[in-house]
């Protein structure tokens, strides 16, 4: 018989909520592993497990859901649903049934019962089979029963362990995260809600839902009043009744009435009530409201929990510690103190929260924020936590000289009457005691530009700089593009020039960005426990962390203390790769070009010289003063800057000769001008501005604007394989250098390069198919002289 349509709403439920805790791909298999009630007679070995297996008389029966092992087809968990919430407990023991049958045909599985509908209420029942006692029992967090679908990974542990195992919820992908808010804000704005209020709409909404244990009337004559209501109820009991009034709901808005309950319901899905101590989504949610109202809702942007998460590590924080957040934003730096000394502990997270319930001081004057932190902190059963709606600058009880840990991510400034990041720091060192630590992010022209030269030195006569790691360049995107690090003070000792400070780049976090969301990486690759190590035992692995004596007005940025690392050969191949077909784009986009000024090179209408014959002794002499030892690019190559007249396009009209400038695009390719001093090839160029670090191997005469650096070979008889591997070396080693931190001649010289047989083969092997290419395709634009157009085939 066709199943009720209420039922069905309640199947898609499930079916989003499997989805939610990744048990994707929802196809059946072999491509998936659901396998739903009309698809078992597909798969002889599943249907005789429930043959006979009827909750009603010897017929045959099915379970709604079953979730298997994709190679294996083994059942691992079955799922029955009911669709109002008064069928539960018959939801759950049907899903046994089923359960029973797997176990008599030998497979271990998870029951699962699902009741209920979006709009009243849903609720989730999971049980495993106890082998030894031969009995069912409810899978607990913490004592209470769970009420939320196990991940695949979860579901494993449950099978494979022969005890009742305590299962703690499980964060979802942030990409689930990110749709389910954007879900949440087209609710919101269909209901009228403006941009800068839908964050305190949705952290009421889940705070209501935590401090009601989810009883919302769902109605729209109640569900608003009831938000309100439950969500006063938790501030007041916090003590922070005053802050209510930042996330309250207006009542009159009909249209939100009616659609409010989708809301609670995307909330519940997403297990936010009972997974909230180990994830800040209060925090993350807020965030993704950013992309609507063009990236920042109140001035502020927050940091990324796993970062806020590693500067509590290097800065050793303990359940002991009173930590302050100057600017606290929605209480992620707080929060994982919570985390950490939860970690630390070993005690049960309500014991461990009771450890550091006092010893946690945040400070937030804009009201909405602060309401958020206060409901983050609540979520967390820590509603009582110091935080003030207050400006840190002015607070009354500011502390002075007495707390052990500082932590915090200045707002950024948007505008010249925006409090700059440095009084920020200053602020937060006045709360440390002597010894005390701060660990704050700081954008790249603090560390790096001339011009705050004074206020490092300034910091560095009282305290000492214990630890500066460059963060992912994509950190903050979306919503920002700011390059930044964390630096890591000690209070009240003036730094020594000769102390050892440790520098860290940490290239990968875990994350990437992906359809302007931050998602885990395929790869898994993240470095920021080997950061943690390196910064605390101070550890040096070249290209990745380094010891560095700091002193005065000196830079703080990591790429000037990291020392280069040779890097692998799948790095150099993949770089390599890279720069040849950029080099082929540029051929395969101006073939035409290329013919004319080769045939105009050809006639004797232009001359090609070489770059050192065109240079003053005085800058030829610059280059021979440079570093040049054994085993870096100083060895085989001579550094120059480009030609001082090609500092302006202003009254160079266009033309026929190839000029190359700082742009990452064909090769470096600026366009075709009217110039007649063109540079003998081959070389190699390096943009100092623009996009800073791009090398390129040039291959035709051309100009060079200033602002690129040129390479010429020491050794003439040097392989052509050599220029590309030089340029693939200065590309993987331009995270070093920003606006604020110049690329140099200097700089370069020291990048570690060697001679490598084995990848010049293969450079000489991939150039050599790419050169039949671009030559093929220059002859169809372009033909040229035959004799003379061998020269070039053969460069």
């Amino acid at each position: 018989m066709p199943k009720h349509s209420s039922e069905r709403r309640t199947e898609d439920v499930t079916m989003d909520l499997l989805d939610i805790q990744g048990w994707k791909p929802l196809n059946r298999p072999p491509k998936g592993r659901l396998v739903r009630q009309n698809e078992y007679k597909a798969f002889v070995q599943l249907e005789d497990i429930f043959k006979g297996k009827s909750k009603k008389g010897k017929g045959d029966a099915y379970p709604d859901f079953l979730l298997v092992e994709q190679l294996t087809m083994i059942p691992q968990m079955v799922i029955e649903t009911k669709a109002n919430e008064s069928e539960f407990a018959q939801a759950v023991e049907e899903a046994k049934h089923y359960g029973d049958a797997c176990i008599t045909a030998g497979h271990n599985v998870v029951a699962v019962g699902v009741a209920g509908q979006e709009k009243t209420g849903i609720s989730i029942g999971v049980c495993k089979y106890n082998t030894k006692k031969k009995t069912w029992e409810t899978v607990v967090h913490e004592g209470v029963p769970i009420s939320w679908i196990p991940t695949p990974a979860d579901v494993q542990k449950l099978i494979a362990s022969r005890v009742l195992i305590d299962l703690a919820p499980v964060v979802p992908r942030p990409e689930v995260l990110a749709n389910k808010a954007d879900l949440i804000n087209r609710i919101l704005r269909e209901a009228h809600i403006k941009d800068e209020y839908r964050p305190a709409h949705v952290g009421a909404m889940m705070l209501a839902l935590w401090q009601s244990k989810g009883n919302i009337r769902r109605a729209p004559d109640f569900i608003l009043k009831d938000i309100n209501k439950f969500c006063e109820e938790a501030f007041s009991n916090a003590s922070k009744a005053e802050l209510s009034k930042s996330l309250h709901i207006d009542e009159a808005n009909e249209k939100l009435a009616q659609s409010a309950w989708q809301i609670l319901s995307t909330l519940e899905q997403l297990n936010v009530v009972n997974a909230s101590f180990d994830h800040d989504y209060l925090g993350q949610l807020y965030e993704t409201f950013f992309r609507y109202t063009g990236g920042n809702t109140i001035g502020q942007y927050f940091t990324p929990r796993h970062i806020t998460r590693f500067m509590a590590d290097i800065t050793e924080t303990s359940p002991g510690d009173v930590v302050i957040d100057p600017a606290c934003g929605t209480g992620g730096f707080l929060i994982a103190c919570i985390q950490r000394a939860y970690a630390l502990s070993k005690l049960k997270y309500e014991d461990a929260v009771n450890l550091v319930r006092e010893k946690l001081i945040g400070y937030e004057s804009e009201p909405v924020t602060a309401a958020l932190c206060v409901a983050n902190m609540i979520l967390r059963g820590d509603g009582k936590t110091g935080i003030r709606k207050d400006e840190c600058f002015t607070a009354s009880d500011y502390p002075i000289g007495t707390l052990q840990v500082a932590l915090m991510n200045p707002p950024f400034p948007h505008k010249k009457t925006d409090v700059p990041p440095q009084n920020y720091v200053e602020r937060a060192l006045e709360a440390l005691q002597s010894k005390g630590k701060l660990a704050v992010i700081l954008p790249t022209s603090l560390i790096v530009k001339k011009e705050v030269g004074k206020w490092r030195e300034k910091i560095l006569k009282n305290n000492s700089l214990l630890a500066v790691a460059q963060m992912p360049d994509e950190l903050f995107q979306p919503f920002a593009s700011a390059t930044t690090s964390v630096v890591l003070l000690e209070k009240g000792t003036p730094h020594n020039p000769q102390r050892k400070t440790s520098f860290v780049r940490v290239q990968y976090d875990g994350l990437t960005l992906k359809k302007a969301t931050r998602v885990p990486r395929a790869d898994n690759k993240n470095q920021l426990s080997d950061a943690t190590d390196a910064i605390i035992n101070k550890k040096v692995e070249p290209g990745f962390s380094g010891i560095g004596k700091v002193s005065g007005k000196s830079e703080w940025s990591p790429g000037a203390y990291i020392p280069a690392a040779i890097p692998t050969d799948d790095e150099l191949k993949a770089m390599l790769d890279e720069l040849l077909r950029r080099l082929a784009s540029f051929y395969t986009r101006y073939a035409s070009e290329v013919g004319i000024q080769r045939q105009r090179v050809n006639s004797g209408e232009l001359i090609a010289k070489p770059y050192r014959e065109m240079l003053t002794s005085q800058r030829i002499r610059n280059a021979e003063e440079l570093p040049s030892e054994p085993g870096t690019i100083g060895e085989f190559f001579d550094i120059f800057y480009g030609q001082k007249e090609l500092h302006s396009r202003d009254g160079i009209p266009p033309g026929e000769t190839l000029i190359i400038s700082p742009t990452e695009e064909y090769n470096g390719c600026y366009g075709w001008l009217f110039f007649e001093n063109l540079i003998q090839p081959p070389f190699v160029t390096v943009a100092q501005t623009g996009t800073i670090g791009e090398a390129f191997v040039q291959l035709e005469p051309c100009g060079v604007n200033d602002d690129c650096l040129i390479l010429l070979p020491k050794d003439e008889s040097l392989p052509l394989a050599c220029y590309f591997i030089a340029a693939a070396i200065i590309r993987l080693e331009r995270w070093r250098f920003s606006y604020g931190r110049k690329l140099t001649p200097s700089r370069i010289c020291s990048f570690r390069m060697e001679r490598m047989p084995n990848i010049e083969e293969w450079v000489e092997n991939k150039f050599q198919k790419w050169s039949e290419i671009i030559e093929s395709t220059i002859n169809l634009e372009a033909p040229v002289d035959t004799e003379e157009h061998a020269d070039y085939a053969a460069i």
